[in-house]
């Protein structure tokens, strides 16, 4: 027996945080890309573009972008294994 109020795939709670973090370790990933290939002075103003002194404006913020990077997977892997309990405490309860 189901409840009418649970979605087919899992609880909508689960989904809805492992949506999240796909978006945001999604995005975490895009930001990692942009930090290790565009100059400082070259980045989105959201990402904190660097004019001065203009001995930095010229260099890449690699450390940033391997942070990025390093966080955007660790999200989407965190994503897979709340996905993968909330379908294996589901597959449980049938």
């Amino acid at each position: 027996m189901s409840s009418g109020s649970e979605p087919r795939g899992g609880s909508s709670g689960s989904m809805i945080v492992v949506a999240v973090l796909v978006i945001i370790g999604i995005l975490a990933v895009v930001a990692g890309v942009i930090y290790l290939i565009e100059p400082a002075k070259s980045l989105p103003s959201i990402l904190g573009t660097i004019t001065h002194p203009a001995a930095r404006a010229n260099a890449h913020r690699s450390l940033r972008g391997w942070t990025a990077l390093v966080v955007g997977v660790v999200l989407l892997v965190a994503a897979l294994l709340v996905g993968r309990s909330a379908r294996s405490s589901r597959a449980s309860r049938a």
